[in-house]
């Protein structure tokens, strides 16, 4: 909510901000609803997050197969069932923007304060994120945080969230950070055309 105020030092430019307060007074989020975080791990037992972790306990894998419980989610890169960052705070990062706590005196407060963040780490390989997006559709997340991307057409991919499509979930993917014109210069999985990507 920016009011203007000064932020380490640097000003800033009222209202110039997500509207998150006025969007809350039509909805604050549902702990139904559960985003997948497919990224670098999530610290989940971080004290802003550790209340809207999603509760594998029933997880199931990317097959369908009863894995016996989860913590929090999967770890695709080192095939086990607990997905902690372990080079990069970047995934915990993007549960922190999407389900922080609210009005609990730590930290932030997330856009969406009271979702269920199921945390997928992977190696940034296209197999693995496969393998990610299966198992969020054998877990019930509606939605997936993609916050990583690149030049290269998969058709795996682009088949895998055309599932979740199906399914009835939604994509969230990073355009890029390049400032480049994705039409003259495709950036995946963004620039796929289906209907479920945002």
């Amino acid at each position: 909510d920016n009011t203007g105020q000064s932020v380490n030092g640097t000003a800033g430019t009222n209202d110039a901000d997500v509207d998150a307060p006025e969007a809350w007074t039509t909805s604050e989020s549902s702990s139904n609803v559960i985003v997948a975080v497919i990224d670098t791990g999530v610290a989940y037992n971080h004290p802003d997050l550790l209340a809207n972790m999603w509760d594998g306990v029933n997880c199931k894998s990317e097959n369908d197969t009863a894995l016996g419980g989860c913590t929090y989610g999967y770890d695709f890169e080192s095939s086990d069932k607990t997905p902690l960052p372990d080079s990069s705070s970047h995934g915990t990062h993007v549960a922190g923007t999407i389900a922080a706590g609210k009005n609990n005196a730590k930290g932030i407060i997330g856009v969406a304060p009271t979702t269920k963040i199921m945390a997928l780490k992977f190696d940034f390989t296209v197999a693995t994120e496969v393998k990610a997006i299966d198992f969020d559709i054998q877990n019930g997340a509606k939605i997936i945080n993609a916050s990583f991307g690149g030049g290269s057409y998969s058709q795996s991919e682009y088949d895998a969230i055309n599932r979740f499509n199906t399914a009835g979930g939604i994509f969230v993917a990073a355009a890029g950070n390049n400032s480049s014109n994705n039409e003259n210069s495709h950036y995946y999985p963004s620039d796929y055309n289906l209907d479920n990507i945002i």
